[in-house]
C-alpha cells in the first residue's frame, strides 16, 4: 500500500479508534480520546477497552474488530508486547492506517527489532503505520487533534514531521505564537515503516501544504529523501533541523528513536545540493518559515536599510554582508529625496539613520524612497514598534494608543507592499511589547527582535532565489 492511502486516512479520518482507551485521566488512552474531543473532530470515535463501558460519553468496545462501521484510523496505547497483536486485530478490520504511540521498540534493542519485524510482516500490503515511539499526530482541515493535548492552528500553510516526539509537540504548540501555522503535524517516532522521504513525497503534493518542516535525528533511507527533497524544493521550500551533530548527539539519536545520525559533513552537502534550508535551532527554523511565508524573494542581492538608530544599522549592513549581500550607495537623486524628510543631521546614503529623533514624517516615508530604488531589492527597517509609540506619545490612552498603532502600521504596510520587494522589520522589543508586531504580521511583514535573525532570514531569501534561478535556468 502506498504512504499516501494511509496518510489520507491517518490525517483525514472519517472514523478513529483509539486502542486501549483509558478511563484514568492521566494516561495516554484518556488523553488522547480527550484530544480528538475538544479539538471538534466530526467523525465517529471509538474507544477499545474490553474492560469499561463507556469511557467520555463513548460506548466501548472490547477489541477493533467489534466495531460495528468502518474504521479509517487507529491510535495505539497499548504496551509493547500487545503490539503484535493488535496488529493482527487492525487488519483484520482492514484499517488503513495507524499511529503507534508504543514505545519499546527498535530503540531498545533486539527484542523490540523482532517486535517491529513482526507487525511489519503482519501489516505488508494492508495497513501503512507512523511510529512506533512517536505523540500523535495533527490535522487542522481534518479538525484532528490525536495529541496528549488538544491544539489545532487556525491556519496552516506549514507542514511539521518531528522525529523528536516531546520536543517536536513542544515546537508545534510554540508555532503559533512565533507566527506561522501548522496545518499538519507528524510526530514520525522511530519510523519503522512510513520513512521520511514517504512524508515528503505526501506534503510535497498536497496543495495546501506551502512549505514543509522537519525536525531529524537521523535518515533510514537518506538517498530516497535526498531524491524526494530535490523534486520537491523547486516548487516547495523544506526547512529542516538536523540535530546529532557530534559524537554524543548521535549516540544520544540512536538510544531516542534508533536513528543513525551519519556524517554531518554529509548531510550538510546533500541538503544544499538538493536546496533544502537548513536552520540551527527552532528560533531560526520558525523565523526562516515566517519570512519564505511572508515575503517575496529579492531580484538581487542589493537591500536598502533604514534605521533611527545608527548601532542597528552598522549590525544589520555587518550581516547582510556575511549573507552574501550588498548594501549599495543610494543615488545622489535619491539621498537628496531621503534628507527632505529626515533630519538634516541624518545620514541618507545607505544605510538611511533616521537618527533618534522620533520623527513621524521620517519613519513614514523615507522608507517608501529607499524601496523605490530600481537597484534596491529589498529592505529592513526598524519598526514603529509599540514600544517607540509609547515613548514617542506617552501621554496618549491605551485604546487611542492602540487605534494609532493599527493606523501608523497599516500606513507603512501599505508601502511595503506596493514594490513587490521583501520587507523586514526590526523592531527590539516585540517580544515585550507585541501588539505592533501583530499589526504588521496579520498583513505578512515578518517582524524580528534582532537585526541578525532580520539579516539572516533576508540571507535565506536571497539563497532560495539564487537557487531557483539555478533549476529553472
Amino acid at each position: 500500500m502506498e504512504a499516501k492511502e494511509a496518510l489520507d486516512k491517518i490525517l483525514m479520518p472519517k472514523s478513529v479508534a483509539v486502542i486501549k482507551a483509558s478511563t484514568d485521566a492521566f494516561k495516554w488512552g484518556y488523553m488522547l480520546l480527550a484530544a480528538i474531543q475538544k479539538g471538534g473532530f466530526e467523525g465517529d470515535i471509538y474507544p477499545i477497552n474490553p474492560r469499561a463501558e463507556e469511557i467520555l460519553g463513548l460506548k466501548c468496545y472490547a477489541n477493533v474488530r467489534d466495531v460495528p462501521g468502518p474504521v479509517d484510523s487507529a491510535l495505539v496505547v497499548v504496551p509493547a508486547r500487545f503490539v503484535p497483536s493488535v496488529f493482527e486485530d487492525m487488519v483484520a478490520k482492514e484499517v488503513k492506517g495507524a499511529v503507534v504511540i508504543t514505545s519499546g521498540f527498535g530503540e531498545t534493542g533486539e527484542e523490540g527489532k523482532k517486535a517491529v519485524a513482526q507487525i511489519l510482516e503482519t501489516s505488508k500490503g494492508k495497513l501503512r503505520f507512523i511510529g512506533p515511539n512517536c505523540m500523535g499526530v495533527t490535522s487542522s482541515p481534518g479538525k484532528y487533534s490525536a495529541l496528549m493535548i488538544p491544539f489545532l492552528s487556525e491556519t496552516g500553510e506549514v507542514a511539521f514531521i518531528s522525529q523528536s516526539g516531546g520536543y517536536g509537540l513542544q515546537l508545534y504548540l510554540r508555532s503559533d505564537a512565533m507566527g506561522v501555522g501548522v496545518g499538519k503535524f507528524i510526530s514520525s517516532g522511530n519510523e519503522s515503516d512510513i520513512k521520511g522521504y514517504e512524508y515528503l513525497r505526501y506534503f510535497g503534493e498536497d496543495p495546501e501544504t506551502k512549505l514543509i518542516c522537519m525536525y531529524i535525528e537521523g535518515l533510514k533511507n537518506g538517498r530516497k529523501w535526498y531524491e524526494a527533497a530535490k523534486e520537491i524544493t523547486p516548487q516547495k521550500p523544506i526547512v529542516v533541523i538536523k540535530v546529532g551533530v557530534t559524537e554524543a548527539g548521535s549516540k544520544a539519536a540512536a538510544s531516542h528513536t534508533g536513528s543513525i545520525a551519519g556524517s554531518d559533513q554529509i548531510y550538510d552537502a546533500a541538503f544544499k545540493q538538493a536546496g533544502v534550508i537548513r536552520a540551527g535551532d527552532a528560533v531560526e527554523m520558525f523565523d526562516y518559515i515566517k519570512g519564505l511565508l511572508y515575503c517575496n524573494l529579492p531580484e538581487g542581492a542589493n537591500i536598502g536599510i533604514v534605521s533611527n538608530s545608527g548601532g542597528i544599522a552598522v549590525e544589520t549592513a555587518d550581516r547582510l554582508i556575511q549573507n552574501g549581500m550588498k548594501i549599495p550607495t543610494l543615488s545622489e537623486e535619491a539621498q537628496q529625496e531621503v534628507l527632505g524628510v529626515i533630519p538634516a543631521f541624518g545620514n541618507a546614503k545607505n544605510p538611511v539613520d533616521l537618527t533618534a529623533s522620533l520623527d513621524m514624517n521620517s519613519f513614514l516615508k523615507a522608507p517608501e524612497i529607499v524601496l523605490k530604488q530600481p537597484e534596491i531589492h529589498g529592505m529592513i527597517t526598524i519598526g514603529l514598534g509599540t514600544a517607540i509609540l509609547k515613548t514617542m506619545f506617552p501621554d496618549v490612552g491605551a485604546e487611542d494608543l492602540s487605534g494609532m498603532i493599527g493606523w501608523l502600521n497599516g500606513q507603512l504596510v501599505s508601502t511595503y507592499q506596493k514594490y513587490g520587494k521583501p520587507v523586514i522589520v526590526i523592531d527590539p522589543a516585540a517580544d515585550v511589547e507585541p501588539e505592533s508586531a501583530k499589526v504588521m504580521e496579520a498583513q505578512r511583514v515578518p517582524v524580528y527582535t534582532t537585526p541578525e535573525r532580520a539579516a539572516d532570514v533576508m540571507g535565506v531569501l536571497y539563497r532560495r532565489k539564487l537557487f531557483l534561478d539555478k533549476v529553472n535556468a
